[in-house]
């Protein structure tokens, strides 16, 4: 793997913190036509057109997940008020993502970035059938051992997010007055497991700073097993959303971080409801689930939109990939929102402590991998 020194502007325009576009409750979105994207203002672009036209293919559990899909398409409408040209489409299920890649290559797209791990191989496909489109991935790198050299027409969007859960982990096993969090998958990939193991190893950070015996039910980095919605609509699954937030109420958590798009949302709401507290991912989600903010102890995030944009604006460039980006605490591609509405409930204290550990993961002085043995 090759982390790129060409979207050092992420680390700028990352720096101030940004909410996802805010939508409605997910719903199962039609694959069949590309659909243009709207100006974030409604109204016509300030900026002079670009001769470029750069896409988004979403993933399964559609816009207004609150969460990673919005991320990207605020990435993509910043975009348009560029003035590219831009397109997108949606899927429901995997069987959507080769068909959906190839209508935005049939509609001229110059730049095409693919949202979520589970499209890897629709885009490994074509990416290298396609070597005069630039293709870049949210949630994925090449990997060099399964399929040879990074094209040069490839760009990987990925994010070491499990540095910022361990500062959810760290700062909820500090807030828990019961010193247990619950935790819960979408499916068992990388992208989901990071966090989990975030939450695991901020936790065990606490214990061994603090003498505490704080612990994390739902995920067990060292045996690689713990909870997952799974089934045909692991993101999306609301009913299961509750079920699991309640089941990890009974056993005593009063801190839970879901990690599955649109069923997570469920448990946050579930969350609210018995007067206890859930961790956000992604994006800011005191932000974008706001009737909910009173609950949202915080949220680690990824800067998907910022990420989105400067790979559209490096391929548009002539910079046609062959490298990975990755997002740390380091480079600001990864951060925890503000405390927002349970700012003043958090001890002084406690959040010096967040602070410190966040410029010892960025300095290399912790390591998150030391805590998941």
């Amino acid at each position: 793997m090759h982390p790129s020194r060409r979207l050092a502007a992420l680390c700028v325009a990352s720096a101030v913190l940004l909410g996802a576009c805010s939508g409605s409750a997910s719903t199962a979105a039609p694959t069949a036509a590309v659909q243009a994207t709207a100006t974030p203002s409604g109204g016509p672009s300030s900026a002079p057109a670009i001769d470029y036209k750069a896409c988004v293919a979403f993933d399964a559990g559609g816009l207004g997940d609150k969460g990673f899909n919005d991320l990207a398409m605020k990435g993509l409408e910043d975009a348009k008020a560029a003035g590219y040209r831009t397109a997108f489409t949606e899927a429901t299920g995997a069987a959507d993502y080769a068909s959906n890649l190839q209508t935005l290559m049939d509609e001229g797209c110059q730049t095409i970035v693919v949202v979520g791990f589970e499209q890897t191989q629709a885009t490994i496909e074509a990416t290298l059938a396609n070597e005069d489109i630039a293709f870049a991935q949210v949630d994925s790198t090449w990997d060099e051992t399964a399929n040879g050299p990074t094209p040069p027409n490839f760009t990987g969007l990925d994010f070491q997010v499990d540095e910022a859960a361990v500062l959810a982990g760290y700062l909820a096993a500090g807030f828990s007055q019961s010193k247990i969090i619950g935790t819960y998958g979408g499916e068992q990939y990388p992208g989901v497991t990071r966090f989990m193991d975030g939450y695991y190893a901020g936790i065990q950070i606490y214990n061994e700073r603090k003498g505490g015996s704080a612990k994390l039910l739902g995920w067990d980095p060292v045996k690689q097993r713990g909870t997952f919605v799974g089934g045909d609509n692991p993101w999306g699954d609301l009913a299961k959303g509750e079920l699991l937030a309640k089941q990890l109420l009974d056993q005593g958590a009063d801190v839970v971080g879901p990690v599955a798009g649109a069923t997570g949302n469920a448990s946050i709401k579930a969350m609210a409801a018995a007067d206890k507290w859930a961790i956000g991912v992604d994006t800011d989600q005191a932000l974008s689930m706001p009737e909910y903010g009173n609950a949202i102890l915080t949220s680690a995030e990824k800067r998907i939109d910022v990420a989105v944009l400067e790979a559209i604006k490096k391929t548009a460039g002539g910079d046609m990939g062959g490298d990975n980006f990755v997002g740390t605490l380091a480079n600001s591609g990864v951060a925890i929102s503000p405390f927002h509405d349970l700012d003043a409930q958090i001890p002084a204290e406690l959040k010096a402590e967040v602070e410190q550990l966040q410029a010892d993961i960025a300095s290399g002085a912790i390591k998150v991998s030391d805590y998941l043995k």
